[in-house]
This record gives C-alpha cells, structure tokens and sequence, in this order.
C-alpha cells in the first residue's frame, strides 16, 4: 500500500525535470512556452518532493 502512495512523487519530479529542460532549451517553443514549462516544472519538482516527504512519514 505505501508503494501506491509515493507513486504519484516519483512521477511528479521527473516530469518536472523533464518540463525544466524544454524551458531552457532554445530549439524548443518561444518565451510564452518556456515561462509557463519553467513555472510548471519548478511547481511539479518542488511539490512533488514535499509530498515524497510527506507521504515517508504516514
């Protein structure tokens, strides 16, 4: 049970990783995609760690 519940962290961060590197890759998109890919991407790797945390700990 406690795998399915760190599943959706463990998913949240490479995503975010991989939303970060389409922002600062030059090739890809303009500035209105790679502001709003950093912004998501800092948001899923920040809360996806917090929320790894958190659900270590229940």
């Amino acid at each position: 049970m406690k795998n399915k519940k760190i599943l959706l962290p463990l998913v949240m961060i490479p995503v975010g990783f991989i939303l970060n590197g389409i922002a600062w890759s030059e090739n890809i998109g303009g500035p209105f995609i790679s502001t709003i890919c950093l912004c998501l991407g800092l948001g899923l790797l920040f809360f996806g760690f917090i929320l790894f945390i958190v659900r270590l700990r229940d």
